[in-house]
Order: C-alpha cells, then structure tokens, then sequence
C-alpha cells in the first residue's frame, strides 16, 4: 500500500502535465536599472581593438554602473505549457547618465546630464530549457531511501525571454551648467546655475520644432514623444522552494524605438532660437556655447594622420590616459551645428531584477456527485 503511494505521488508530480493545475503565477521583484544614451559612458582609445569594433561588447564597455537605479517590476504568468509561459509585465525604474563623470574627454566637455523616470507595460513570452523540480507533494521518499528531487540542481530552472512593450519616460536634466560671463559668446545671455532639475522636452533644446533645424522633428511646436515602444530580452534563473513559491533572477535589455531618452540626438541648435521658443532656461540646458573657447581634447583617427591647424601634441600623461590619438587644441566643441549626439543609433535601458514568485490553481469548478442516493456539489480545483 505504501509502495502505491509512493509510486503514485512520484508519476503525478513528475508528470509532464503537472503545470495544468497550477497555471497562474503572480510575481514581484526589485533590481538595478541602467541605460545605454549619448550621455556618460567610458572611453575606447584605441578604435582598433576588438571592443570597439563589436557594437555588443562596445555596448557593454561604455555602461557606467555608477549611475545604476533601482527598479520594481510586477508580472502576472500564465502557464501555457510545460517549457512555454506568456507574461505581462508592468515595470517602474529610473535611468540617469552624467558626462561629469564619463571618461570619454568629448563628453566630459560637453557637460550634459540627465535622469528619468521609465513606466513600462510589455507582453513576454517565456521558454525554458530547464524546470526545477520540487519532488513529490508529501516530501516522501523512493523505494530505496532516496527524495525524488535530491539534486541540489533539479531546484533550478534557466529561461530565455522576449517580448514587446510601450513605456513612458519624461528626462530631466540638472541646472548646474557654469558660463563665463566674460566670453562674447555669451554676451548677455544670463545663466544661474540653481542646481534644479528641469523637465527637458518642454524646452526643444535641439531645436525641434523650429524652423530650419537638422532633426526629423521640422514642423511647428512638434517634439519627440514621451511614450516609445520597447523590446525586452533577455535570461533568467529560477530557484524553487517548493511546488508553489520560489525566487527568479532576471538580466534583460530593452532595445527601444526612440533616441531621446536622454534629450540627446542630434546637433547643437542657435540658442537665441531655443531662448524665444523655451526661456531662458532652455537657452542654458541646451548647452550651447556652454563650452566657450578653451583647451579641450580631440582625436585624430589614425595615428599616422596630420595634427589640424593650431593643434598641440599632448604631454605623455595624457597620451597615457587616453590612447596616441589625442592632441589638444583652442575652441569649443557646443557651438550651433556641432555635434550634440549621435542619431544613427536610438538609446536603450535594462535592468536586472531579483522576484519573488507564487502559484496558485488553475480555476474552480462545481461537481454534482451522487452520495446516498442525493444529490451533494462538491469544490475541486484544476
């Protein structure tokens, strides 16, 4: 009789439709956030190497974790198949960059900044390669002594994942930018530094929406959208308790449809333009001309090409620093026209998430069952 329950219990838990009676999942996690834009990032002196000439590993060398956020994320998961889940996923993170803190000597120049909140609604779909194994429903034990999950592995289970979403995102950006008074270029235009974020699409800080600017955003008034479309990736690991409950450990990356999500894409635009569309707040978050004409670092690209005119060759400590490329020179790099961001690729952001899972029945159904000759509805779950 024993033996029969325990043979019983070991074929039903481990049968391959067990998941049909717990289909729904609910789950909610913490994590870290980050982003890819045009602001922060590290430095590749030398374009040669194989980092710099991959776009994934060149992606992965320039994300500062120093700017990592926090992010919550809460997900409802119907069990389709044994290996095949679909998700919806709701997310909230915050995203920042700083070229303060970049070691690119070009960004670190450009002096721009900013953070954003990033509200995501995505469809997933879930595969696994591996499910954990839990063991039998009463924890019993084989003919032979042994539980019928004991391989601390058979607990975890490892999962790819896709999707697509839409999120909401809304960058600010932090007034700390300092002007020389004294430059003519910045003859009265008047700039305090109250170290205040400002919402920064309001503003058109490269113009769009403004006659003649070099942006896909030409017409009157129009700027870039708060709400793009995503598309998550990504892997995870799951660790099971028991049948009902346990932790999933998540990394996926969001390529996104925008190139905004740090207000950053194109050229520097005419400040006087910016100041009579958005104030003069907008004149001093555009960072035009912010960088008035002063020693800065530039780079050759290739080390066998001439110095331009009124260059000098760097010291030894700089070219220690970063890479025989450079060379330094007079003038500023933020005067209308020059380059602001680069266009050619949009921004992305991604987090890595720790959740907790919990399981429940599938659905309820009523049963008429026949008992002494009456009628009697009983409950039972599937």
């Amino acid at each position: 009789m024993l033996l029969s329950i325990v043979f019983s219990q070991h074929r039903s838990y481990n049968d391959k439709y067990e998941y049909r009676k717990k289909r729904h999942e609910v789950t909610l996690g913490v994590g870290a956030s980050n982003c890819l834009t045009d602001l922060g990032g590290s430095f590749i002196s030398d374009p040669n190497t194989e980092v710099s000439q991959i776009d994934f590993l060149r992606s992965i060398y320039d994300t500062d974790l120093a700017k990592s956020n926090f992010s919550i994320n809460a997900a409802y998961i119907y069990h389709f198949k044994r290996k095949l889940n679909f998700r919806g996923n709701l997310a909230f993170a915050q995203i920042g960059a700083d070229d303060a803190i970049s070691k690119d000597p070009n960004r670190f120049n450009r002096n721009l900044n900013f953070k954003s909140n990033i509200v995501e609604l995505s469809a997933i779909v879930e595969y696994y390669f591996a499910k954990p194994i839990t063991g039998n429903k009463f924890n019993l034990k084989d003919v032979q002594g042994h539980k019928l999950a004991p391989n601390f592995l058979a607990h975890w289970g490892f999962y790819i994942m896709g999707g697509v979403g839409g999120f909401y995102f809304n960058p600010k950006g932090l007034n700390n930018k300092v002007y020389d008074p004294t430059s003519p270029l910045n003859d009265g235009f008047s700039s305090v530094a109250d170290n205040q974020w400002y919402s920064l699409r309001p503003l058109h800080t490269e113009g769009q929406g403004l006659y003649g600017n070099k942006t896909k955003f030409q017409k009157d008034g129009k700027t870039y959208s708060p709400i793009a479309i995503c598309f998550p990736v990504g892997f995870g690991l799951e660790k099971a308790f028991n049948g009902d409950m346990g932790l999933k450990i998540e990394a996926s990356y969001r390529f996104t449809t925008t190139d905004y999500l740090d207000d950053v894409s194109g050229v520097y635009y005419n400040r006087d333009a910016i100041i009579d569309k958005g104030g003069n707040i907008a004149g001093v978050m555009s960072g035009t001309n912010s960088g008035w004409p002063r020693p800065y670092m530039a780079f050759v690209s290739n080390t066998s090409d001439p110095l331009p005119n009124g260059a000098t060759p760097p010291d030894q400590s700089l070219i220690d620093v970063y890479g025989p490329r450079v060379y330094t020179t007079v003038g500023t790099s933020a005067e209308e026209g020059f380059v602001r961001g680069d266009p050619t690729a949009n921004d992305s952001y991604m987090f890595f998430n720790i959740s907790f899972y919990k399981k429940f029945s599938s659905h309820t159904k009523w049963y008429r069952n026949v008992h002494h000759g009456k009628n009697v509805r009983i409950k039972a779950s599937f």
